[in-house]
């Protein structure tokens, strides 16, 4: 993926340098003119990628004529049809970048937001994990691409091992809209084969849908009777990040007497949501939400040449009052030692922690998409999911055949998943952006300052993962140790897309409980 100073070097080098400049040329109608017709596919991705940086860069000032003018421009090339992989990101992130400049203006912001929050489409509006859409999207997520295969066949084999001459077994499935069956399925398999038969096993699933839960209770309850295996399924009606972690105990109903296991794939991130002061509440005698009338009379003596105009001078005149984000207390790539604080998540380990799970496994996206600037998290977005988006392109090479419905799913994957997720990395602030993927690094500082210590992934869970990969035809992709040798990477073409580590209480928490 070509970065923003790839661009400017060979801007200066090129030349096709014009490439890498916005036209000037704009036809009356707010059309652009014929420049798109004369450049050839590989100058439009190019260009469009020198479009997406210099908007995403207007848009961190609030300079919003000239945000609007590149996003005019992109949307010249970028489609969510196109067959260019490159093409169709872009008409993603333009679609994030224009929510961003709109979150400026309050009043019209939410106006907008009242009004998609009714429409049940996918091509241009939240679509939440409980909406059909979303369920039918993470199975093409799993059918496409192996991080969710991966992810829990490690976790299944990891809880295995911990379980080891257990005979009352309590799984948690914190999953939410990653959960599938299909997991727990494969458990039962594996606790079938193991010496001394399997045990007595509980699942609670915590999940948004009453409809999913019912559907994966009938499922889990038919195989289990089919594996002659022990079984009880209990549902909690709820997001990860709407648990109360002083009713942790009760709300996932553990006892005393069965041996817990935790696993939480995509979602403990979300725990990171935090005012972080860089969001309008509307308060401040409410000048937060002007009208043009009233922007056009704060800026009558200056004269200015458009209403567009008016409304960037006020817009930077918020930016100015806001608090100035590359001074907030949080944690980037730049800054790898300090960590920003996250309340909700610091009480919720400590409340995990106090159940005393025998292992917690964690999968979670590598990436940094909680940076304190916008240019930052949009920067590493681009880069993270341009390679998202291409392993999704792989997975449509396939057969005549077959490839129509590849991508059918892969245009689904695009628009509801990782969609959303861009959305929500780029679009949002304060408790609103959920979507604060960390590295493992950061993670574990999390986790061990929460009482958490690591469990190593044994070698032959490396080995499963690896020979998953191989059996299936997954070329390109790879599963690598960690740093510390104790965690996984599922990489794609050698970048770490997801990591997965296993956690418990630390042995000085364990001795004093």
């Amino acid at each position: 993926m070509l970065s923003q100073e790839d661009l400017a070097s060979s801007a200066t080098s090129s030349p096709a340098s014009s490439l890498y400049s916005p036209s000037p040329h704009v036809t009356g109608t707010g059309h652009v003119s014929s420049w798109v017709e004369e450049l050839t596919s590989d100058h439009q991705s190019v260009r469009l990628v020198g479009l997406l940086y210099q908007c995403a860069a207007q848009v961190s000032a609030g300079a919003f004529d000239a945000a609007n003018f590149y996003l005019e421009q992109i949307t010249q090339l970028a489609s969510l049809d196109s067959p260019h992989t490159l093409h169709r990101l872009a008409a993603v992130f333009a679609d994030a970048l224009a929510r961003k400049l709109l979150t400026l203006v309050p009043g019209l912001s939410r106006a907008l937001h009242l009004s998609s929050s009714s429409t049940t489409t996918t091509t241009s509006t939240t679509v939440h994990h409980h909406h059909p859409a979303a369920a039918a999207a993470w199975r093409h997520v799993f059918d496409m691409l192996p991080f969710l295969k991966l992810a829990y066949l490690a976790t299944n084999r990891a809880v295995v091992e911990a379980m080891e001459g257990e005979r009352f077994v309590h799984v948690v499935d914190l999953s939410g809209p990653a959960s599938d069956p299909v997991q727990w399925i494969a458990l039962f398999h594996s606790f079938r084969g193991r010496r001394g038969g399997a045990p007595h096993l509980r699942v609670t699933a915590v999940h948004d849908s009453a409809e999913f839960l019912r559907t994966m209770n009938g499922v889990l309850a038919r195989e289990a009777e089919a594996f002659d295996i022990p079984f009880r399924f209990d549902a909690v009606e709820a997001r990860v990040d709407e648990l109360d972690p002083d009713a942790l105990r009760n709300v996932l109903r553990v006892k005393s007497g069965e041996a817990l296991a935790i696993s939480v794939v995509a979602q403990l991130h979300r725990l990171l949501a935090v005012d972080d002061g860089r969001r309008n509440n509307g308060s401040g005698g409410g000048s937060s939400c002007l009208t043009p009338v009233q922007i056009m009379a704060r800026s009558s003596s200056s004269s200015p040449r458009s209403f567009g105009e008016l409304l960037e001078r006020e817009l930077n005149t918020r930016l100015q009052l806001s608090p100035d984000a590359s001074s907030s207390s949080v944690l980037s790539s730049s800054s790898p030692g300090t960590t920003m604080r996250a309340p909700k998540l610091g009480s919720f380990l400590r409340a995990v922690r106090g159940l005393s799970p025998k292992i917690m496994v964690v999968t979670e996206p590598e990436a940094n998409h909680n940076a304190g600037s916008f240019q930052e998290r949009f920067d590493e977005a681009v880069n993270y999911y341009a390679a998202l988006f291409d392993c999704l392109e792989r997975a449509t090479a396939t057969s005549p055949a077959a490839q129509q419905q590849k991508k059918q799913g892969r245009c689904v994957v695009e628009r509801v998943v990782l969609g959303e997720e861009i959305r929500g990395v780029v679009a949002r602030e304060g408790v609103e952006r959920k979507e604060r993927h960390e590295r493992l690094a950061q993670w574990a500082r999390r986790m061990e300052g929460a009482g958490m210590e690591r469990v190593g992934l044994s070698y032959d869970v490396m080995m499963e993962a690896r020979k998953l990969l191989q059996s299936c035809g997954w070329g390109g992709y790879e599963v690598t140790h960690d740093a510390r040798g104790d965690g996984f990477f599922f990489c794609w073409h050698k970048k770490p897309l997801y990591s997965i580590s296993a956690w418990r209480p630390a042995a000085a928490c364990r001795l004093g409980s």
